[in-house]
């Protein structure tokens, strides 16, 4: 008889072990579950934030793009966010939005500043930031602006002024690399069409686009040759603090 109790016993351990691994088993999975129904991507080994101060150099002048080049050659405030990498607010072949339409056109900002802090607002990026304008065809604006795992990506955009609706941009710049942020990135800001107006000039008179075309790179004249520009419009950095 006391062998066969000390046998129930064992058993009876045995059991609760069994219990306990199969316990731990569902909760790790219920972990990776959670983990996988996430907002958003998180970029892997990512940690924390960072603050960049994102420069552009400016480089419209008359020498390099001399084609109808205007008097009060200038840039509007400067404005954008940072964002998850899946964000296609700006991309090329989209429809620009109100805002974009606005900036693009008239360089002003207020309605893409309320469809940025809306799209913030549902979890679509971390901050949103505005800069000065540039009253000159060369030169450099800055502003600083945050970034983390979640949105590690930055898209800042300049109306150029006078045009029809072209604007310089940088658009969805992943400023992380495999486990960290980078500390300083420099890249080329690229000229865009919203795609709002059909304009041949900068000084050309209004004429909205109907039906109005997605947005695309800008390499045409009066910049460009149909396929590129002579030079780079505006070169742009980001510095770590």
């Amino acid at each position: 008889m006391l062998c066969f109790d000390v046998l129930v016993i064992r058993m009876i351990k045995i059991i609760k072990m069994m219990k306990m691994k199969l316990l731990a088993c569902l909760f790790t999975g219920f972990l990776l579950a959670s983990c996988s129904e996430s907002d958003g991507p998180i970029e892997v080994g990512l940690i924390g934030d960072a603050t960049y101060t994102v420069t552009f150099t400016m480089n419209w002048n008359s020498q390099d793009f001399p084609t109808d080049y205007p008097s009060g050659a200038h840039f509007s405030k400067l404005i954008g966010w940072s964002h998850k990498t899946s964000s296609e607010f700006f991309k090329t072949g989209t429809m620009a939005s109100a805002g974009i339409e606005s900036m693009a056109e008239t360089g002003a900002t207020d309605v893409l500043q309320s469809e940025l802090e809306a799209k913030i607002t549902s979890s679509e990026g971390l901050q949103w930031v505005i800069g000065d304008g540039l009253s000159a065809g060369t030169g450099e604006i800055s502003v600083d602006i945050l970034v983390n795992a979640e949105n590690p990506a930055v898209t800042l955009a300049s109306m150029v002024a006078p045009s029809p609706d072209w604007y310089v941009a940088i658009v969805n710049v992943n400023l992380s690399d495999t486990n960290k942020f980078v500390d300083s990135k420099t890249i080329t800001a690229l000229v865009y069409d919203a795609g709002t107006d059909d304009g041949i000039t900068y000084t050309s008179a209004d004429a909205d686009s109907s039906p109005k075309a997605p947005i695309s790179l800008f390499v045409d004249a009066p910049l460009g040759d149909g396929n590129s520009l002579p030079t780079a419009f505006a070169s742009v950095t980001f510095t770590k603090q």
